[in-house]
């Protein structure tokens, strides 16, 4: 059996990579961004390009959508020269960006009406999980067309889990940045009392990296703010639209959200110090702490 066709639109830092390991997994990609550059590349390791979301869409079997936010992926679904324009009846659209799920219902009942099928399938574990194809999936769609999916998703990812109906895939990576954010926001006030109080900070970082504290965030982004490497892998303004959606379902939903709310202040007043700022890695949530307490912790 021949492996479907894929289309691959948005090839920001994390869709780049991801259709690169679709082309390494033998697949036959088109991909289509508005960056020109971003589609020099994709070419250059082997995908076709194309001139529009439209035609991507008519090139493939399944269509993957990676872009910023809600409204990029209505555009990208239903604008002008959108995948609805050009999709064809039974093929699959996956979202894999982190939006409203709202919005995903909403395009997912669009497609049905071409006799497409869609699926939510956001990701998390950043530049790197893309780069190496190890990321964690969270779908939310049909049972049959999330398996009909898997062989594509599990190129993408080491860990894929069907999450129950559409929606359900944006709203658990929703919920998955909450315990990102927060356990960011601990250590990045456990890095500060450390340096305040005179501890070395290279044998607090190896004292505590494998005790009750362990987690991504501390193995991955703990070596880099001690280091002061605020280079993107995620950017802060990328938590900070999750951070949004976060709060609007905490009002759809009667949720009360005490600690995210108190860290989208502080991400709000790194995005005060310049309009640059936001395009740091997430990890630059320690900056309004060192700004608070006159100190920075560094090795």
């Amino acid at each position: 059996m021949s492996k479907e066709r894929i289309g691959f639109i948005g090839l920001g830092m994390m869709g780049l990579p991801m259709a690169r390991n679709l082309i390494e997994g033998g697949y036959q990609v088109t991909v289509f961004d508005l960056d020109e550059e971003s589609m020099g590349k994709a070419h250059e390791s082997g995908a076709s390009t194309s001139v529009s979301a439209s035609e991507t869409a008519s090139k493939s079997d399944i269509v993957i959508t990676m872009v910023p936010d809600s409204q990029h992926v209505e555009a990208a679904i239903t604008g002008p020269a959108g995948i609805i324009e050009g999709v064809k009846k039974g093929s699959v659209v996956i979202d894999m960006s982190t939006i409203d799920p709202e919005i995903g219902k909403k395009m997912a009942g669009l497609l049905e009406g071409k006799g497409v099928n869609f699926i939510d399938a956001p990701v998390t574990g950043g530049v790197g999980g893309a780069e190496a194809g190890t990321l964690s999936i969270l779908v939310g769609g049909n049972a049959e067309i999330f398996e009909r999916t898997l062989p594509v998703l599990n190129v993408l990812g080491g860990d894929v889990s069907h999450m129950g109906p559409v929606g359900s895939g944006h709203t658990t990576k929703i919920a998955n940045q909450l315990i990102g954010v927060a356990t960011l926001a601990g250590m990045a006030e456990a890095f500060v009392l450390a340096k305040k109080s005179g501890l070395d900070m290279q044998t607090f970082f190896d004292a505590v990296k494998n005790g009750a504290g362990r987690s991504w965030a501390l193995e991955t982004l703990g070596p880099k703010i001690l280091a002061g490497d605020f280079e993107p892998g995620f950017m802060v303004k990328h938590m900070q639209k999750d951070l949004r959606l976060a709060n609007q379902l905490a009002d759809d939903t009667g949720t009360s959200l005490p600690t995210s709310t108190l860290i989208a202040q502080l991400y709000r007043s790194i995005q005060a110090e310049s309009p640059e700022s936001t395009s740091q890695g997430h990890q630059a949530l320690v900056q309004a702490i060192e700004k608070l307490s006159n100190d920075q912790a560094r090795l």
